[in-house]
């Protein structure tokens, strides 16, 4: 199920994938801030070999549960990694998935992104307090 008004806001853990298994399925972590449908934040991910992480910076837009996103890597990055990565995506599962598609130049794949649900509502917090109270 789509959730249209979802805020992006928060850690997302994820992974890209290449096509025709043309590289490795890549896992990352990206922590976005949505600001009324303007997207910014970082995403990390494992370099091919031995090297350090890699770091990126995204910045994109959100409307209608659709997401719309440019991964620029960091200054540093080993060379092949010069060119931005355009995903575009939709939010699925209240909020909580987004699934879609990357683009780099002439090489495309898809990617997925979840995170946890949204943090407890004061009175899913009351009530985890009352049932720890009766225990004890």
């Amino acid at each position: 199920m789509n959730h249209p008004a979802a805020s992006l806001t928060g850690e997302w853990s994820g992974t890209y994938a290449y096509p025709a298994r043309a590289g490795p399925t890549t896992p990352f972590v990206a922590r976005i801030q949505d600001q009324g449908g303007a997207l910014s934040g970082t995403i990390i991910e494992p370099t091919a070999g031995d090297g350090p992480p890699l770091e990126a910076t995204i910045s994109g837009l959100t409307h209608d549960g659709l997401v719309d996103f440019t991964k620029t890597y960091a200054a540093g990055a080993p060379e092949g990694y010069e060119t931005p990565v355009d995903y575009v995506g939709r939010l699925f599962d209240d909020g909580t998935v987004i699934r879609g598609v990357w683009s780099l130049l002439n090489l495309d794949g898809t990617f997925e992104m979840r995170r946890e649900a949204a943090d407890e509502t004061p009175a899913a917090a009351e009530e985890a307090a009352a049932l720890s109270d009766e225990e004890q």
